[in-house]
């Protein structure tokens, strides 16, 4: 039988798994939050940036291109993309041959030769500037409101992504590491009545990655997605009041490194400094992954990178 035929099977298969798996890990008798549709949100971003360092691997016998995606979507709904502007990029990027890019028509890259390893920076800046209508909040898929009298409140969601899908894309670019410091304001538009509590979380966040910096310190690391460590904080706002956060990952996880906590305690004792670390937990039955349509998405990108790999090539 041809082994390619035998791999796809192997993907379905896992698929199948991965996708049973995930509905009962969303058993709402299990420990995991159910996320109502809500209608609007009290808190909005102002100012949304990001600073990505990467280094990649050429591992083709000829040169090879890679460039800034100026779209975000990662597990967003598909509706409320994030896009970019390109503040600075360290060093010098070429303009590219070809654009796909809806902010400002210039996709820019590097090259890289054959065998080569280039380590490189960029600083993104959400675009346009984030307002009350765009994007107002991260918003995530939810059920409908059928529960009554009471309701929990999970607080503004996250989204989360792969950083390695460059992988996917061109197999002969290996992603060697990956490190990403974000920053954000978010404001309380609500300028006349009582002050608004609730959880805000790290908008956007890396899979199989480490927490390696914070500010302020997190109040906890929500294992909701249990590849992810997701930054969240407990946070008090007056009416108008605004407040910065910024934050660090790091990929890949370091397999050395132990998280300092539990899932479940009230605080996750991460210091506000770069050499702190938390290690993400196996996914079980019981810390479960809540979305499941997202982690099918992960897994077939984990085996697109592997059948791209090694066997696309030899089709």
């Amino acid at each position: 039988m041809n082994i390619n035929k035998i791999f796809m099977a192997v993907i379905f298969l896992v698929l199948c798994t991965a996708f049973s798996t995930s509905w009962a890990a969303d058993d709402p008798f299990k420990d995991q939050q159910a996320w109502v549709v809500e209608q609007g949100s009290e808190v909005y971003f102002t100012y949304l940036e990001s600073t990505i360092t990467v280094t990649i691997k050429n591992n083709n016998d000829h040169v090879e291109y890679f460039k800034i995606s100026q779209r975000y979507q990662g597990s967003l709904d598909p509706a409320t993309p994030i896009y970019w502007n390109v503040a600075w990029t360290d060093p010098c990027a070429l303009k590219m041959i070809k654009y796909m890019s809806d902010v400002d028509e210039d996709d820019l890259g590097w090259k890289i030769q054959p065998g080569e390893t280039k380590t490189v920076s960029f600083k993104l800046v959400a675009y346009p500037t984030p307002t009350a209508l765009y994007p107002n909040y991260i918003r995530q898929p939810g059920v409908n409101n059928s529960y009554w009298p009471l309701l929990n409140e999970p607080g503004l969601q996250s989204s989360w992504f792969l950083p390695n899908e460059i992988e996917y894309l061109n197999p002969s670019l290996k992603l060697e590491s990956w490190k990403g410091h974000f920053c954000f304001w978010i404001k309380n538009n609500d300028t006349t009545r009582p002050k608004v509590s609730g959880i805000v979380r790290a908008p956007i966040v890396p899979l199989d990655s480490n927490l390696t910096y914070s500010n302020p310190q997190v109040t906890y690391v929500d294992k909701q997605v249990s590849w992810a460590n997701t930054a969240a904080w407990d946070v008090l706002l007056y009416p108008g009041q605004s407040k910065h956060f910024s934050y660090t990952y790091k990929w890949p996880m370091n397999s050395n490194t132990s998280s300092k906590g539990s899932a479940g305690s009230a605080s996750y004792n991460i210091p506000t400094t770069a050499a702190a670390t938390t290690n993400a937990t196996v996914p079980t039955t019981e810390t479960g992954v809540p979305f499941g349509l997202f982690v099918v998405g992960a897994v077939i990108i984990a085996g697109g990178v592997t059948y791209a790999k090694f066997f696309r090539k030899n089709e």
